[in-house]
Order: C-alpha cells, then structure tokens, then sequence
C-alpha cells in the first residue's frame, strides 16, 4: 500500500442507532468532526450504534472519541466489522474497557474486512453516547493499492503516489491528490507489478476546483510501455466528473499490467484524487505465455548441451506437457 493519509471512510457513510434520546442526539453527531457534539441512545437493552461504509473495506484501525459527559457508560463497548445487519454476526475487533471523557482511543482491526462498523453496548439499562468515530482502512479487492504510480511531471507535493493511498482526497482538498504540471499529454501510470483481468475503474475527481480539467481522459490498460504505457489499448474515456464524485467505468475483462490515464492535447493538466482498479488475478493467458516460454527454455538449453557434445542435427520438441507445469495450473 502506497503511503499516504488514510482517510476517514466513516465520513463517506451512513450512520444510524438503536435509539435517540431526543432530537439532537442523532447518529450523525458521531461524523461531525466535532469533539462538543455526541450521540446518545435511550436506556435500554444492548444499544448500538452503526455506520454503513457503503463498499466493503479492509478495515486497518478504528477510532472512539468518548463524549465529555457521563464517561464510564462507554466501558465494555464492543467494537465489531463485517457484512451483516444482525449486529452479532460480525466480527469482533476490540473491547473497550474504559475511556476517559473527551478522550480518543485508536483500535487495530489488523485488515478485517467489512461493509459495517459497529458499536454496542451489551447488558440491560445501558446507555450508548459517542462524540466521533473514525473508521481507516482501504477498499477490499481494490488491486491499486499494492501498484506503483508514476507520472509524467510533478505539481509541487501533488505526488503520483497520492492517487492510490486509500485517501479520495476530499478531507486534505490540496493534499490529498496527485497532479502533473501544465503539459502536453500529461499521463499518470499505475504498475499493478503482474497481469490482471481489469473488469473496472474507479475515477475520483478533486472537490474544490477545475472540473473541466478531467474533461477527455482516456484509460488505456495493457502490457506495452511504448510511449510510457499511452498506447496500450482505450477502456474508456471521461466524458466529465463532478467535483469530489467517483465514476466508475468498465473495461469488460481487459488484460493488462498498466493503467494509464492520459489527457491529449497541450497545456493540460491531470489531476486525479483516487484511482481504484478492481478486476480477477493473474490471467490464464499469462499464465500459459510464462509456461510456454519456461518449456522453450529448456528445450533450448539442452539442445545446447547435446550440441556441445556433438549431436546437432536432434529435434527436440515434448510428447506431453511436463509434470511440473499441470501442477502449477492446478494450483492457480
């Protein structure tokens, strides 16, 4: 994963508890950035709060910043991840024993993937009260994250890299971002570092600026590096983004190692906030392209050995498709 500033993907999402005490203890008090707000329950058996991230992330950390009233009803919270409604299908990540009021605490969730974060309280006559919750992590399946970005000049601290951090950018609106000089054909690239099956593309645009800038890029993904990657074959091309909106675009099972995205024309400027790429592993093609040549090699060095010993006119092909290569197709 490229480093940068995660972001808080609880923001991203929709929030909702067991109960409100009154009007202006709503579950979204816990997503106002705001340390004076928080979010309170009725009394009541089991309270919960929960946010639905919307996509299934791998979950790296989540925060609690405990509300500056009433602080010990917070101990024995549980906090758990996953895919289910039912809040007790999912995961366990931490426990809370004890939190002091107005203070955060930071929990590892070590990866655990899953649509819904929540927080509860187990017991009868409980109270369930929150100031803020962070939820950090990255998208699960999204195969940018282990890539390499490079591109084709640098705005100062506008870092290729900055383009798959797990980070839309919307939260540090001039840190958090990628963007190339005033340029012609300005191209960012992305290694995935081996081949995939790319069935989509994931685009987010900048929230604070130049939206017409996104305006006519192409995304182009394949094998070559001929002109840095830019004339590899086209998935699509952006029409348009809104400022801080993510556009998805199919690529239909396209095979490729690079990922590029590239404006023609002069004095242009590329900027992209997140680029995600999702798609099947390493293909059956490439698979069989490595295999082939792995048999050719060893056809070619024992011809060489036997010529040095005098047999040069021996044809060497196989009868059968050698052991070793069945139980690596096996295995993939």
């Amino acid at each position: 994963m490229a480093n940068g500033q995660e972001e808080n993907a609880a923001l991203l999402g929709k929030s909702n508890q067991s109960s409100n005490y009154n009007s202006v203890s709503g579950s979204q008090l816990a997503l106002d950035e705001l340390i004076n707000t928080w979010t309170q329950t009725n009394e009541e058996a089991n309270p919960w709060w929960r946010v639905d991230l919307l996509k299934v992330y791998r979950v790296n950390r989540v925060t609690i910043t405990n509300s500056l009233i009433n602080a010990s009803r917070i101990n024995g919270t549980v906090i758990r991840i996953g895919n289910f409604l039912d809040i007790y299908k999912n995961t366990i990540c931490a426990v809370i024993s004890t939190l002091a009021g107005g203070a955060m605490a930071t929990f590892s969730c070590c990866g655990m993937e899953g649509r819904y974060m929540v927080v509860h309280i187990p017991g009868d006559q409980k109270i369930l009260s929150l100031s803020e919750i962070g939820v950090y992590g990255y998208l699960a399946g999204n195969l940018a994250v282990d890539g390499a970005a490079t591109q084709s000049s640098t705005f100062p601290g506008w870092f290729a890299e900055k383009a798959i951090d797990s980070n839309r950018g919307l939260q540090q609106l001039n840190t958090g971002c990628s963007s190339t000089l005033n340029e012609t054909n300005p191209w960012w690239r992305l290694d995935l570092r081996k081949v995939y099956r790319i069935s989509e593309v994931v685009i987010t645009y900048r929230q604070n600026c130049c939206t017409e800038l996104i305006n006519g890029t192409e995304i182009r993904i394949g094998n070559s590096l001929e002109n840095n990657g830019n004339k590899n074959p086209i998935c699509a091309v952006i029409p348009a983004i809104p400022a801080g909106e993510s556009y998805r675009y199919l690529c239909s099972g396209m095979d490729g190692r690079y990922v590029n995205l590239i404006i023609p024309g002069d004095m242009k400027t590329l900027t992209l906030c997140e680029v995600e790429v999702y798609g099947e592993g390493e293909t059956m093609s490439h698979i069989f392209s490595k295999q082939n040549s792995d048999e050719e090699n060893v056809l070619k060095q024992l011809g060489s050995a036997l010529a040095d010993r005098g047999f040069t006119n021996v044809t060497l092909r196989w009868s059968q498709t050698p052991k070793r290569v069945i139980q690596k197709l096996n295995a993939g």
